[in-house]
C-alpha cells in the first residue's frame, strides 16, 4: 500500500516521464495485489473529495479563503480532480498499449508437396520440410515453436534475453543461438546440431541432455534416448534433399523417405530392422528408390499412393 501511495503521487506529477509511465506498469503487473493497492489509493482520494463540505478547506493550515467565496477553494478541487481523471485515464491507456505490445506474435506455417523457408519476427529462419505444420510464439520474454509435426531446420537469431524453444509434443530443445535440425514424426524424435549447442529434454526426462555441434540425439517414444556423433555439414545437406546415413536403422531411412515423398512409404518389420549405410538424393521417387533397392537387401514396390518395402 505504501508503494501504491507513492506511484500515485508520482504520477500525479505534470513532470512524470515516459519512464516513470513504464516502470509503474512493470511494478503494477508484476502482482495482482498491486492493482488492488493501487486502485484502493486512487479511490480513496477521489472519496475524500466527494465527501468532503465544500467549507472543510478554511479549517485547511496554511491555506486562506476570503470571506462569501469559495471559488479559489472549488477551482483547487476541480484541478485536483481533473488530475485524478487524467491520471486513471493514462493508466489505462498505458496498460493498454502495454497489453498489446506483451502479447505475443503468433505465426502459423504449413507445408504441402513442397519444402519451404520462412522468417520469423525475430528474424530466425526456419526451413520447414514437406507436410510439416508449425506455430511460432515470438513473446517479449521467451520464443516458443510449436512443432506440430514433420521437419524443420532452424538458424535462430541470438537473443540471451529471450529463449527459442521448440515444443514438439511432450519433448523441447531450448536454445540462444544456433543451428539444429528437429524431426517430429510420429514417435520419431530426433535434435541434429548443426552449430552451437541446444539442450534437448526428451520424452520422460527428468533433466535436459546438452548437444553441442556435430551431435545428434534420438528417440522412439518414450524408449531409451541415445546420443551420437555426426558431421555438422551432413546435417545441412538435408535441406537439399541430400540423407546421409551411418549404419541407421532402415526404419529412420522409411520415415525420412515419407517426408520427402508425396506418399506413405511402409516397410514390414524385417525390413524396419535392416541396417542402412549411405548416401540418398531425395529429388526424384524413381531415382531415390532405384538407389535404395540397389544398396539395400530390399524389393520396393510402387502404387499411386503408397510405397512398399520388403525384405528380400
Amino acid at each position: 500500500m505504501q508503494e501504491a501511495v507513492a506511484w500515485f503521487a508520482r504520477l500525479r506529477d505534470l513532470d512524470a516521464s515516459e519512464a516513470d509511465w513504464l516502470a509503474f506498469i512493470d511494478w503494477i503487473e508484476a502482482d495482482p495485489e498491486r492493482r488492488l493497492a493501487y486502485d484502493a489509493v486512487e479511490q480513496a482520494w477521489v472519496d475524500a473529495d466527494e465527501d468532503s463540505p465544500e467549507d472543510r478547506s478554511e479549517n485547511v493550515p496554511g491555506r486562506l479563503k476570503p470571506a462569501n467565496d469559495d471559488r479559489p477553494v472549488r477551482g483547487a478541487r476541480r484541478r485536483w480532480m481533473y488530475g485524478v481523471a487524467a491520471t486513471a485515464a493514462c493508466a489505462v491507456l498505458a496498460l493498454g498499449v502495454w497489453t498489446q505490445t506483451m502479447r505475443p506474435q503468433v505465426e502459423r506455417h504449413a507445408t504441402g508437396d513442397r519444402a519451404e523457408t520462412i522468417t520469423l519476427a525475430d528474424g530466425s529462419e526456419v526451413w520447414l520440410n514437406r507436410h510439416t505444420t508449425l506455430e511460432a510464439r515470438i513473446g517479449r520474454r521467451q520464443r516458443d515453436i510449436l512443432l506440430g509435426g514433420g521437419e524443420a531446420a532452424f538458424d535462430v537469431t541470438h537473443d540471451a534475453a529471450r529463449p527459442f524453444i521448440v515444443h514438439a509434443g511432450d519433448r523441447n530443445v531450448r536454445v540462444l543461438g544456433t543451428a539444429f535440425d528437429v524431426i517430429h514424426q510420429g514417435e520419431r524424435f530426433v535434435v541434429q546440431v548443426e552449430r552451437g549447442r541446444v539442450a534437448v529434454t526428451p520424452s520422460g526426462a527428468a533433466r535436459p541432455t546438452d548437444l553441442s555441434a556435430g551431435q545428434s540425439l534420438r528417440q522412439s517414444g518414450r524408449g531409451a534416448v541415445s546420443v551420437a556423433t555426426e558431421d555438422p555439414e551432413t546435417i545441412g545437406v538435408r535441406r537439399d534433399g541430400i540423407l546421409v546415413y551411418h549404419e541407421a536403422r532402415l526404419a529412420e531411412v522409411v520415415d525420412d523417405l515419407s517426408l520427402y515423398l508425396d506418399k506413405a512409404v511402409i516397410a514390414d518389420d524385417a525390413a524396419r530392422e535392416l541396417r542402412f549405410s549411405g548416401v540418398l538424393k531425395a529429388d526424384d521417387e524413381v531415382n531415390v528408390l532405384g538407389q535404395l533397392e540397389a544398396f539395400a537387401p530390399v524389393r520396393i514396390e510402387r502404387a499411386s499412393n503408397e510405397v512398399r518395402i520388403t525384405a528380400r
